[in-house]
């Protein structure tokens, strides 16, 4: 039984290790890869929802039947997308709505969940590599989520921001340029 215990606890540790290195490898990959296609982001967020096989009433997505953005990777934005998804399931509360829409010259992907989001004190420093908030500290993690889509946002020319929306909501918004 001990030999059990001490087994499961280097295997935690190791699939601890591995998310840590995987989230490294985004970060470092964010700043590396092409911008050289135009991807469907809808295609992209459907296969990133679909992956994460959630039921329909806990995850759910709203967009038109194509949304393309230029300049950009496709695996960047299926990174982008995943750490929005993950952050919100891990750190705010079901449901998750992810919301994509096209607004003059940009694609805006907005992840909506029931959570009580981000101080506006906190919203900087959530951005920076490593960096965990508080009410995470008991939860697996890298502090690579939010980083990580911050960089690879600036790459493409968008922007990352916070709000509130109504009581017991918050929303993550990228926007991404279309021209």
């Amino acid at each position: 039984a001990e030999l059990a215990a001490r087994r499961a606890s280097i295997v935690r540790n190791v699939e601890v290790a591995d998310r840590l290195i995987a989230s490294f490898l985004d970060y470092v990959r964010a700043a590396e890869l092409p911008l050289a296609s135009t991807v469907d982001v809808v295609a992209v967020a459907r296969h990133v929802l679909q992956a994460r096989d959630e039921p329909a009433d806990t995850l759910a997505l709203a967009a038109p039947a194509r949304l393309d953005v230029p300049r950009t990777h496709e695996l960047l934005l299926e990174r982008l997308l995943a750490n929005l998804v993950d952050n919100a399931m891990r750190h705010g509360r079901p449901p998750v709505l992810v919301r994509l829409r096209s607004d003059g010259g940009d694609a805006v992907i907005d992840v909506e969940d029931h959570g009580s989001g981000i101080a506006p004190e906190a919203r900087e420093r959530l951005t920076q590599a490593f960096a965990r908030g508080d009410a995470s500290r008991g939860t697996p993690g890298t502090g690579l989520g939010l980083a990580i889509v911050q960089q690879i946002a600036r790459r493409m020319g968008g922007s990352l921001s916070f709000e509130g929306t109504a009581a017991g909501q918050a929303r993550v918004r990228v926007r991404l340029p279309r021209r």
